[in-house]
């Protein structure tokens, strides 16, 4: 029964965390009139979004103490509807912000929480599903803004749903919280051994930052590129950035059929990333929104994998410690890399945010390559 199922409840968080980050890049692009700021002002949003969620990880480990995982990630999800609601009221750019700034602690608590109790629990392959579901979150994102705002409901229909959905997750959540305290941990290992930061730590947790940021860097700036640079429409531009998501949800869907060893798929995703980034550059705008859906499935298994690749460098006892680091490091690659897109965008022009994502692509290489070889 799907209450019984950590899939399909930690699937349904996952999908309600993804809906909220898939809203913005189309969303912006009539939100940003409204505020009366220019395009690239998204960069702060997603800055603050990306600080938030850094904190929210950074204080993880303390409130774990005392609040089960599976009750912090509940109370997460309620914190994020009361946001998407709060939202719609917004009037002021520097409201929009804080209120965006909020919702980031939200989600790295509920990042932090539900990665630390199923990681360990589930396989990768499992976990990369689970992922699958942020990914049909943020598809079905910017697929609904995209047509909403085309077909003049206005953007604040897409947060209103969103804060319904978000609501939904939270009461399922909370009252089957009790139903998987069976699941025994499935990475043995000595309990009291030493915590060591080594050198496969330290790349990682670099790989984490580098990709998640290239992640959201990507499916954010996806519409206001093509929309300023390539002059598609709106409805054009949540249609790729939607096939994006997509590409990235049926990847972690399907990918888990692929015999192949955690090391071998991280090698070869980030590889093809960044063959598809350099691709990307010589296309017209039809291909251009079409391969966007490769290019998220080739981003599909990157998450998952690096976070249990993690997990399993690390004692029992200390893997909630090692995956608040590690979220805490997708929180900040979250932050940082978009927002400093959004300064390149702003000194000289949105078109060099593509060359900003294929220089975060080598440096992902770089990173994940070093960690096999270690």
């Amino acid at each position: 029964m799907p209450a019984h199922s950590p899939r399909f409840i930690a699937g349904l968080a996952m999908l309600c965390l993804g809906f909220f980050d898939g809203v913005l890049g189309v969303a912006w692009l009539s939100i940003h009139s409204d505020l009366s700021v220019s395009l690239e002002s998204l960069g702060w949003v997603l800055g603050a979004v990306g600080i938030g969620s850094a904190v929210g990880s950074a204080i993880f480990p303390s409130l774990v103490r005392s609040t089960a995982h599976l009750n912090l990630l509940s109370i997460s999800l309620g914190v994020q509807a009361l946001v998407l609601f709060a939202v719609v009221l917004s009037q002021q750019y520097w409201v929009f912000v804080l209120l965006y700034a909020i919702r980031g602690i939200a989600n790295g608590l509920a990042h932090a929480a539900l990665n630390a109790f199923f990681a360990q629990r589930i396989s990768p392959q499992h976990l990369m599903n689970i992922h699958g579901g942020w990914g049909i979150g943020t598809a079905s994102a910017g697929f609904l803004s995209g047509l909403m705002i085309a077909a003049d409901w206005g953007w604040e229909s897409v947060y209103l749903f969103g804060g319904a959905l978000s609501l939904a997750a939270m009461g399922a959540v909370f009252k089957t919280r009790h139903n998987f305290h069976h699941l025994g941990v499935s990475l043995d290992s000595k309990q009291h051994d030493v915590f060591r930061m080594t050198l496969p730590i330290v790349f990682a947790v670099l790989s984490g930052a580098l990709y998640v940021g290239l992640e959201q860097g990507i499916g954010n700036w996806i519409s206001s590129i093509l929309v300023a640079v390539d002059g598609a429409s709106i409805q054009q531009a949540g249609i790729a950035t939607g096939l994006f998501w997509g590409g990235l949800t049926l990847g972690r869907f399907t990918l888990t059929r692929i015999p192949v060893s955690t090391l071998q798929m991280l090698r070869w995703a980030s590889a093809l990333i960044g063959v598809i980034l350099l691709v990307l550059i010589l296309m017209p705008t039809e291909l251009k929104i079409v391969a966007y859906a490769f290019l998220g499935f080739a981003m599909a298994p990157m998450s998952a994998f690096i976070l249990t690749a993690g997990a399993r460098l690390v004692p029992a006892g200390k893997r909630d410690l090692m995956m608040a680091i590690q979220v805490l490091s997708f929180s900040a690659g979250a932050a940082v890399i978009p927002a400093a897109l959004g300064g390149v965008a702003s000194v000289t022009s949105i078109a060099m945010v593509h060359i900003g994502f294929i220089g975060v692509a080598a440096l992902l290489i770089v990173s994940i390559w070093i960690t096999v070889k270690e």
